[in-house]
């Protein structure tokens, strides 16, 4: 004899309670997992925020080189967990800038001194695709790029480069001294400088002068 049988409905007596209270618990297990998303997305979001400043410090270029290579791949990933988030589109454009600017152009200086004029044309294709992609998540920023603190490795040497295209060896060498003299004035500037620094030198050499055609 079922329960329709005994004069009972289907589904009733606790069965009323519980289905209800089951629908709530999955609600609710689903919010909550959607807030333990969004915070582990944020922890990770502020710990990026807190290695990119952390690089600024740093002394050598080296270590430096390795640590930003490691971040962007990070920083990619929590691009595609959330694209729009703009502190991290703000790190992948800084970070994508520092490595064309700093890292790889070092690089490409360093085969033009050696005489390697391959790898200095890998390099300077290494530099045109990080670049293009500052490009891209710096659009992506939209108005609020205009308001982000710039690199200072393509102003430092616009002095420099207006020198080389006049052919005055003496006003181009005179400012390549001048980064090389100056120090930074606070920790966050450390690396940069560091990177100003080895990039004059480079610009010093022979191999790399002959551009300028003095």
């Amino acid at each position: 004899m079922g329960a329709r049988d005994a004069g009972l409905p289907t589904l009733g007596g606790a069965l009323k309670v519980l289905l209800p209270s089951r629908a709530f618990a999955v609600l609710l297990a689903l919010f909550a997992s959607g807030c333990v998303q969004q915070a582990v997305l944020e922890n990770d979001v502020r710990s990026a925020q807190w290695k990119a400043r952390t690089l600024t410090t740093a002394a050598d270029i080296a270590l430096a080189h390795a640590a930003l290579s490691a971040q962007l791949v990070e920083l990619e990933a929590l691009y595609q967990r959330d694209p729009g988030d703009a502190r991290v589109l703000g790190l992948l454009d800084r970070g994508y800038r520092l490595m064309a600017e700093g890292f790889v152009e070092l690089r490409r200086l360093e085969a033009l001194s050696a005489g390697d004029a391959a790898r200095a044309e890998q390099e300077l294709t290494l530099r045109t695709d990080a670049e293009s992609r500052a490009r891209y998540y710096r659009t992506k920023l939209g108005a609020i790029a205009e308001e982000r603190e710039t690199i200072n490795l393509t102003r430092d040497f616009a002095e420099a480069e207006a020198a080389c295209a006049r052919h005055e060896r003496a006003a181009y060498e005179a400012r390549l001294n001048v980064i090389l003299a100056t120090p930074e004035s606070t920790p966050e500037q450390r690396l940069e400088r560091a990177i100003s620094r080895k990039l004059a030198a480079a610009w010093l050499m022979p191999n790399v002068a002959l551009r300028c055609k003095f």
